[in-house]
């Protein structure tokens, strides 16, 4: 199952690059973690350059807010530009980077050495951007529903709710690679993953 899922998901992406959950309930409270990324430290190819800054994401009882900051006003798919900011985003729901089901395309396509230590359990992939401006979420069988991302200014805000997620809690690890249509240009964070936790 994971190598078929690989196998589909770099046809996906090569197509555009190369041209769970805590038996202790969801709780009330609400949770936010960010990560931060250097400006500038972008690779790959093509006229722009996706140069990601902080990854955010804000955890309540009903789901997730996931926020993409750029150093510039990002440009949606549906824009038909064929600079487009595309990505993927890994989720590990339960936070065991041992149980992944699915390959983490951040490791996949990442410049250089590193790890983001996710066991990829659902995904979001801000790439094939249906008709009402949706796109999948997905887990080890298949997809599991449709979010619909919010491109303003430097930011781009989609909001997951826990029935996409497994009926996860919440509280997960996280990482992202976003480029546009010719090559991937950024990861965030460099190495390793953003970790959203219980208040303790």
């Amino acid at each position: 199952m994971k190598r078929a899922r690989l196998t589909t998901t770099l046809l996906v992406a090569g197509t555009l690059w190369s041209c769970g959950g805590d038996t202790s309930g969801p709780g009330t409270t609400e949770t936010t973690a960010q990560v931060t990324d250097p400006t500038g430290d972008t690779y790959g190819s093509g006229a722009v350059h996706w140069d990601l800054t902080a990854m955010t994401i804000t955890r309540d009882a009903d789901g997730i807010t996931l926020m993409l900051d750029f150093s510039n006003s990002v440009i949606s798919p549906t824009s038909g530009d064929t600079t487009a900011v595309i990505g993927y985003v890994g989720f590990d729901v339960d936070q065991d980077s041992t149980t992944a089901d699915l390959a983490s395309i951040v490791d996949e396509f990442r410049p250089g050495t590193g790890s983001t230590g996710l066991g990829v359990d659902y995904e979001i992939e801000l790439v094939d951007y249906a008709q009402d401006s949706t796109v999948t979420v997905t887990g080890s069988g298949g997809t599991t529903g449709w979010v619909k991302p919010v491109f303003s200014g430097n930011r781009v805000t989609v909001r997951i709710p826990r029935a996409l997620l497994g009926n996860d809690d919440g509280f997960l690890n996280a990482a992202a690679i976003v480029g546009n249509n010719h090559s991937p240009n950024d990861i965030i964070p460099e190495n390793g993953h953003l970790q959203v936790s219980a208040p303790r």
